[in-house]
């Protein structure tokens, strides 16, 4: 029976994650009808706290940056129950403050962009990607670019991105995403895990996963950068 224990144990050591931190559930709640307009959200539990939070976010996929009032955030001051689910956090705060922006960006749940790349959950990320999307049978070569700075113990971090769409029959379209020039403190490193093309097919979206540097820990939260297709 000891050894069942330590075997148990063991097995369950292993299957625990990396970092003591949060890792957040990413939401994609999809674009307005001429793709001009994304919305996306993330909810979890804090484990410093026990609370769940929850956030949205709009994007102007042309500007590349939030619309105006275009975040919310809500952190609830109850502890879970076992086997409840955080995501009631998130449904709550679309209740209070989503639904509005819903309808005042025209938000369509239904239309969430055509996935050309995604990071399956327990594989290792990796900065150089290399990819054919099947439905137009272009290859796609994407360099996540990152620069991590420590001075006296404090983090600072920054990323750009190189993409390149090589068509069939072998035309060449380069752009860049991200802005290197932000630097974000606190933030250990980050990852793509999902590559979007929105439904008019004229933008791409990089779903990037951040890790925030904590104390017990990274957690995880998610940003997206989008870029136009030349």
């Amino acid at each position: 029976m000891k050894r069942m224990q330590a075997l148990c144990l063991i097995l369950v050591l292993l299957a625990a994650p990396l970092w003591a931190g949060d890792v957040a559930s990413f939401v994609n709640l999809g674009f307005s009808p001429d793709s001009a307009y994304y919305m996306f959200g993330q909810y979890g539990v804090d484990t410093r706290t026990g609370t769940p939070y929850a956030e949205t976010f709009i994007v102007d996929t042309k500007a590349n940056d939030f619309v105006r009032k275009g975040t919310a955030r809500m952190t609830y001051a109850v502890r879970p129950e076992p086997g409840q689910d955080p995501a009631a956090a998130f449904y709550a705060l679309l209740a209070d403050q989503g639904a509005a922006k819903i309808k005042e960006y025209r938000i369509d749940p239904l239309r969430q962009g055509r996935i050309v790349y995604l990071l399956v959950n327990g594989q290792t990320p990796s900065d150089a990607l290399s990819f054919k999307d099947y439905r137009t049978e272009a290859q796609w070569e994407v360099l996540l670019r990152p620069v991590t700075t420590e001075v006296n113990g404090e983090l600072t971090s920054s990323f750009g991105i190189s993409a390149s769409i090589t068509s069939k029959s072998g035309t060449v379209k380069r752009f860049e995403a991200g802005n290197p020039a932000i630097k974000r403190k606190g933030v250990r490193g980050y990852a793509i895990r999902r590559i979007l093309v929105t439904p008019d097919e004229r933008t791409v979206v990089f779903i990037v996963e951040k890790r925030l540097a904590e104390k017990d820990g990274d957690s995880v939260r998610y940003m997206v950068e989008t870029v136009r297709i030349p």
